[in-house]
């Protein structure tokens, strides 16, 4: 008896030295942001509850984001107050307001330095019976805000910079809240190392590059692609790094701290067939894809609120050969879609021709101011004509 006891001691003793490393390495997973509680999020917002995220939605989602922030125990970011109120051109009734909390660095030289994470919150609303619910857009970027203030707080190793996670209403009226709050931040630009944000990560541009997020930005701070690099490794899609100029407008949130200079990275996965419609609900998304671009960009917050460093902004727009890698990968699926897309023949000829000729930059290994030019013309061409 004593040596069977022995055997089963010893037996139980292995199995816990396999299973602690095991438990370790999940509980170091489950810390960053997870499909499991991305997809409430999502659900929420997405609901007829929340009237599309305009009028009385909106402003129950910021209760419902504010709500968040107060569980997590985070410092409100507007001199005590989790809502800036963005007011109204007449009368007392404000337009809209943007929500936002602070998780304060541990490093005494460094916690003056901020890394804002945001997403907007708000959407089209609800037009007659007609509910736009704008799952994708944008309640996708607000999972991965959430998600991402959850794994901080709960992260073995506190930041050294301090983190400021917001939340912008008024994006789809001309980018008011972001404007609003660069206007009047509560903590000085100058002082913001990295400004991240997040618009439709849920889906893939076209409804068929469903490889890849793309990610703007990085040409003003090249050194950031490491990161990016690093922060990809392990998730299952690729990381297109594209030139903020491809867009004639800006299209989102990190328009107005482009604008002065503040170093930014926009993800999206684009726009697709569901964009700006009743359609966008919280159904469709992508939630494994959804759940990578989370960790990836928790993953670059991470690294930016404590490197010794974080890459400042460069005047000269610097272009990696990636750009035109991911250029081309799309170009390549749109056309093997062309019929669902309903790509005409001189679509389909003008990408084909543009084809070749980033195949001849990639066969060289340089690329031309002129010959990026000359690219980007035609991918600015094929956003506008068809999506």
């Amino acid at each position: 008896m004593g040596k069977a006891l022995l055997r089963v001691v010893s037996g139980l003793t292995v199995a816990l030295r396999l299973i602690a490393p095991l438990s370790s390495r999940a509980i170091e997973i489950d810390s960053e942001p997870n499909d499991i509680r991305l997809r409430p999020h999502v659900a929420k917002l997405a609901s007829p509850e929340y009237q599309g995220r305009r009028g009385a939605g909106g402003i129950k989602a910021a209760e419902y984001i504010v709500e968040h922030f107060r569980k997590l125990g985070l410092e409100p970011a507007f001199d005590g107050k989790y809502s800036q109120e963005i007011p109204a051109r007449e009368g007392n009734v404000p337009m809209g307001r943007n929500v936002g909390a602070i998780l304060r660095g541990s490093d005494s030289k460094l916690r003056d330095e901020w890394v804002v994470v945001s997403a907007h919150f708000d959407h089209l609303g609800q037009r007659g019976d007609v509910l736009y619910a704008g799952a994708d857009d944008n309640a996708s970027g607000v999972a991965m805000l959430l998600e991402s203030a959850r794994s901080f707080v709960e992260a073995k190793i506190p930041p050294k910079r301090s983190v400021m996670f917001i939340s912008f209403d008024l994006e789809e009226i001309g980018l008011f809240g972001s404007r609003y709050f660069v206007e009047h931040s509560p903590v000085p630009l100058s002082k913001i190392a990295l400004f991240m944000t997040a618009d439709m990560i849920g889906r893939a541009l076209g409804g068929v590059c469903d490889s890849y997020v793309f990610v703007m930005g990085s040409e003003h701070a090249p050194g950031l692609r490491p990161w990016l690099d690093r922060a990809a490794k392990d998730q299952p899609l690729k990381v297109g790094l594209l030139g903020s100029d491809i867009l004639l407008i800006d299209r989102s949130d990190y328009g107005p701290f482009r604008s002065r200079k503040v170093p930014f990275l926009f993800f999206s996965t684009g726009e697709n067939p569901l964009y700006h419609s009743p359609r966008d609900v919280a159904e469709t998304l992508n939630y494994p894809k959804l759940e990578a671009i989370s960790r990836i960009m928790y993953r670059v917050a991470r690294e930016a609120a404590s490197a010794e460093n974080v890459p400042s902004w460069s005047a000269i727009a610097e272009h990696p050969m990636g750009e035109a890698v991911a250029i081309r990968d799309v170009f390549q699926t749109l056309l093997e879609h062309r019929a669902a897309l309903k790509i005409n023949g001189i679509q389909s000829q003008i990408m084909s021709n543009t084809l070749k000729s980033i195949d001849g930059i990639l066969e060289r290994g340089v690329c031309t101011a002129n010959e990026r030019l000359g690219y980007i013309r035609v991918a600015r061409i094929v956003l506008i004509s068809l999506f």
